[in-house]
């Protein structure tokens, strides 16, 4: 039998040793003609060998490899004797080395001959930014929901709201197709299999109160309480079972905090109210309290005490707010928007307005679903993705495609019959003929262009449009890079820094305590590494920090075990939750200002010259704004 020692992936360049070990369970002595092929990877030692493995014993094989410019590697060991013989295939991801930055832009052709230029710029070296663009094209606001379902349903992270937004989109497109009796698109076994999950997570995560927060272990949120209370209500409604004992609780929690805050934020008063009035456990007094408050909410407020109104049946006040809605609207010949500059339900401030103009397109979907405002803030909202096909964040994509779901079920939007047509620095890449069916196509078409069909620097994408109807498109750059990014203004200021030490284990009479030794000599298989990653800034909410680590390392779960001669002052477990995955170390901090240090152990477990790619640290709901640390390179011995 023939098994690989393998690191879980590697980064671009990487100069890595792997093994194959042959075990032998005959009752004689083999010799084994052992050899790799190795897609995606560069062999730098001979492809074949040959090693003598005892009976009951077991024999080990060395090959050195670099890592091409490639997405994947596909490595095969074989190992063959004159009774029996063995192999095994392994596929791994290959990273590029750097920070993942992006460049989105969207917008819409609604003449019958139209047509509209967009530049990207893309960074010179080609070879290490490993650049790519994807352009999105759909006939219908179907079409960008559905795209936005995919980035959803991809993500990953799963704190509360996240939770929450990866699978009640999908329910909420998928009843609302059947409502249309339009053909089922989303939901299929693997969204069946992401609903139970998701519900499962998210009732291990409620609180003893009866509430739920960003994460399992913090505080309950009045806002992530009231959006899990409203993401079940929309389940229940779907046909799907929610937990009543799980629900009862998060009613009494919702129910609690209004009697015990009567000075709640206006906004989030009426989220919770909807909230409640989604599971008809609203009363009267909660209305009306909310009600009476209405002359201070910003349009983010109104609409969902509009939607509350509209859930108890009282049309004739939700239609009061309707109106009230349409008239603080920003409206031109073509867009209308209501624009925002602070979250009231999760408290910082961003550019809300996303969010804030789904809210009015849900409320008006339903209320006044003749507002010439409808189809007007519909366009805007899909003109205004910033991630390409989706918008700002989870739970800004989830709320945007609540509203556009409402309105779809209200406008019939499907018409269409054009031609597009695509091009790229001057050349024709794609062309497609869009009919009335298309703009259901859960399939979206999508051109994904490499670096070989693109240009450093200024990038020209034509799109064309012959035809009635309305064309929605997308474009989305990606590409890796190793500069060093801090955020410093006058109100906003972040940075991140990484450095490495050694766990020099000392006898200390019986027992073993470790030294944090400066990293500065080189490594060996077996040594054990602190990272300590140091985060300034100013008050921030809802911190991400992504840490990547060598290809040839891994994570030290139980890093408590590890007894410290002289535990140093930056040595500390101050986080709200912290993850480790294949290729980096995930941290998450729901309250920060000042300076603090993040701490995890790695331990070496393949030898090589590796890459290490620069930490990130970002609030989640605000990913524009973002810093890096420098990049790293280590070799084990």
């Amino acid at each position: 039998m023939v098994r690989m020692v393998v690191p879980r992936f590697f980064r671009q360049g990487d100069e890595v040793t792997v093994s194959a070990i042959v075990h032998n369970y005959l009752a004689d002595g083999k010799t084994a003609q052992v050899s790799l092929d190795a897609r995606g990877l560069e062999l730098l030692s001979p492809a074949t060998g040959q090693v003598t493995v005892p009976s009951k014993g077991e024999a080990k094989f060395d090959w050195r490899v670099r890592a091409k410019l490639e997405h994947e590697s596909v490595l095969t060991a074989k190992a063959l004797t004159n009774e029996e013989s063995d192999a095994m295939e392994l596929t791994l991801p290959i990273t590029p080395v750097g920070v993942k930055r992006t460049e989105a832009k969207s917008g819409s052709l609604s003449s019958a001959e139209q047509e509209e230029k967009v530049q990207i710029s893309l960074p010179a070296n080609f070879d290490q930014s490993a650049p790519t663009v994807d352009v999105v094209l759909s006939s219908s606001y179907a079409g960008s929901i559905f795209s936005a379902l995919d980035y959803l349903t991809s993500y990953p992270y799963g704190c509360t709201e996240q939770t929450m937004s990866t699978f009640l989109p999908n329910i909420v497109v998928a009843k609302a197709l059947k409502d249309l009796k339009l053909p089922q698109s989303v939901d299929t076994p693997e969204l069946e299999k992401k609903i139970k999950a998701g519900m499962d997570r998210l009732k291990d995560f409620q609180h003893q109160d009866g509430g739920w927060g960003w994460w399992k272990d913090d505080e309950s949120q009045v806002f992530m309480t009231a959006y899990v209370a409203s993401g079940f209500a929309q389940a229940q409604a779907a046909g799907y079972d929610v937990d009543s004992t799980s629900l009862s609780r998060a009613e009494k929690y919702l129910h609690d905090v209004l009697a015990q805050h009567p000075n709640m934020r206006d906004d989030l008063q009426a989220y919770v109210v909807y909230a409640l009035a989604l599971n008809s456990a609203s009363t009267t007094n909660e209305i009306q309290s909310a009600w009476a408050k209405r002359p201070s909410m910003t349009p983010q407020g109104l609409s969902m005490l509009g939607l509350a109104l509209h859930r108890t049946g009282d049309l004739n006040r939700a239609k009061e707010i309707a109106k009230s809605i349409e008239s603080a609207a920003v409206v031109t010949d073509q867009e209308a928007s209501w624009p925002a500059t602070y979250d009231y339900f999760m408290e910082f401030a961003l550019d809300d307005g996303a969010e804030t103009t789904a809210y009015a397109v849900r409320l008006l979907s339903l209320v006044s679903p003749e507002s010439p405002l409808l189809p007007k803030a519909a366009f805007w909202l899909v003109s205004h993705r910033n991630g390409g096909y989706f918008w700002d964040s989870t739970k800004q994509t989830a709320m945007v495609v609540f509203g556009l779901t409402e309105y779809l079920k209200a406008s019939h939007e499907f018409d269409a019959k054009f031609r597009a047509e695509l091009s790229v620095n001057g050349k024709q890449v794609s062309a497609k003929q869009f009919t009335a069916g298309d703009g259901l196509n859960p399939v979206q078409p999508v051109l994904h262009l490499i670096a070989s069909q693109l240009q450093p620097g200024a990038n020209e994408i034509r799109i064309r449009k012959s035809g009635p109807g309305r064309l929605y498109w997308s474009t989305s750059a990606a590409f890796y890079s190793n500069d060093k990014h801090l955020v410093q203004n006058n109100n906003l200021s972040l940075s991140i820094t990484r450095d490495y030490f050694r766990l020099t284990p000392e006898q200390a009479g019986s027992k073993i305590v470790y030294r944090t030794d400066p990293l500065n000599s080189e490594l060996h298989v077996g040594d054990i590494l602190a990272v300590r990653v140091t985060v300034a800034g100013g008050e921030w909410r809802y911190l991400l920090m992504e840490d990547p680590i060598p290809a040839g390392a891994e994570f030290i779960t139980r890093d408590d075990l590890y007894e410290l001669k002289e535990r140093p002052s930056w040595w500390g477990y101050w986080y709200t939750r912290r993850e480790f995955h294949d290729d980096r170390a995930a941290i998450f901090q729901e309250y920060f200002k000042g300076q603090h240090q993040y701490v995890y152990l790695l331990k070496i477990v393949n030898p090589g010259k590796f890459h290490v790619s620069p930490a990130m640290v970002q609030p989640m709901y605000q990913p524009s704004i973002f810093a890096t640390s420098d990049a790293a390179s280590m070799e084990v011995k």
